[in-house]
């Protein structure tokens, strides 16, 4: 079979035993697809069909020409019939040109999703940075004044029901209960002291903490120590402000 380069435009002859196969042109080297056994096949049977459409179109064509001889002057009087005639020969070229061939049909493109997904990082990115993953646990309370007179201790009698908590002005906690005293100097180790104060106080453990808070300390040291009350399960608090512990 006789083949044309689509690269060099040569035409060049392969054995039928190639067919469907894909060859290098013996003129530039550039790869050839040869046609397999059926799509020659079905070439043929086109061309067959192209033929056979050509002369049925030439000899609808033909009659026509002859029927229009023979009856061109009685038709030029008869305007119905012109008119009849007319749309048969329409008829007639319409059905020789019609083509009965299934079309082909459409391959739909796939949706490129890579936006989409871009996009939807990009929201998660955002979602997760302005997001608010931890509420501060705080009380509502005016720092201390200086210019306001100072409280001074009082002291108070022992209460089984009430653990005091001294902050100093270096901010570490000291511990009274009980149990005995106790200097904490983390929120973690307060605590554990607080627990240590509930749980070694018998079968009534206390619920009220007083926080004694020097006037030199900050006010997170104040925070955290409620924070702590809370944590190990106290129920009320009271909080004063001393210039100096005994």
């Amino acid at each position: 079979m006789r083949f044309r380069c689509p690269a060099c435009n040569a035409v060049r002859s392969a054995n039928e035993r190639l067919l469907g196969r894909e060859i290098k042109c013996p003129e530039c080297g550039a790869p050839v697809q040869l046609p397999s056994a059926s799509d020659i096949e079905a070439a043929r049977v086109a061309r067959e069909n192209e033929k056979v459409r050509d002369r049925e179109l030439a000899r609808v064509r033909a009659e026509l020409g002859r029927s229009l001889a023979q009856t061109v002057l009685v038709e030029s009087n008869d305007p119905d019939r012109n008119e009849k005639r007319i749309a048969s020969e329409e008829k007639a070229l319409a059905a020789a040109h019609t083509d009965f061939t299934r079309p082909k049909p459409k391959q739909q493109e796939d949706m490129d999703m890579t936006p989409m997904v871009d996009v939807t990082f990009l929201l998660l990115i955002f979602f997760m940075i302005t997001a608010s993953f931890s509420v501060q646990k705080s009380i509502q309370r005016p720092a201390p004044s200086k210019e306001e007179p100072s409280q001074q201790v009082i002291q108070q009698e022992e209460d089984a029901d009430t653990v005091t908590i001294q902050v100093d002005e270096y901010n570490a906690y000291n511990v009274l209960s009980v149990v005995g005293d106790r200097v904490a100097s983390s929120k973690q180790d307060l605590i554990i002291a607080l627990n240590d104060a509930r749980n070694g106080a018998g079968s009534k453990p206390p619920t009220k903490i007083v926080i004694e808070a020097h006037e030199n300390c900050i006010h997170a040291a104040v925070v955290a120590a409620l924070d702590a009350g809370r944590e190990a399960n106290f129920e009320s608090f009271e909080v004063t402000t001393v210039e100096q512990f005994d």
